[in-house]
């Protein structure tokens, strides 16, 4: 039971993020997961298409 009322403690401590840093974030996340999924994607076209090229 100490650690439970430990752990309560230290979560009221918590500085939690605000609505608007929340969204901000999330944004940055998504956007940097699709600039990074474009580039992949066009990568392994590219090698695909330069492998395809070369295979014939």
């Amino acid at each position: 039971m100490n650690f439970i009322s430990s752990v309560f403690e230290e979560m009221r401590r918590v500085t939690w993020p605000t609505f608007s840093q929340n969204i901000h974030n999330t944004t940055v996340v998504i956007l940097t997961s699709l600039f990074f999924a474009l580039f992949l994607g066009s990568a392994d076209w590219i090698f695909e298409q330069g492998i395809t090229f070369l295979s014939k």
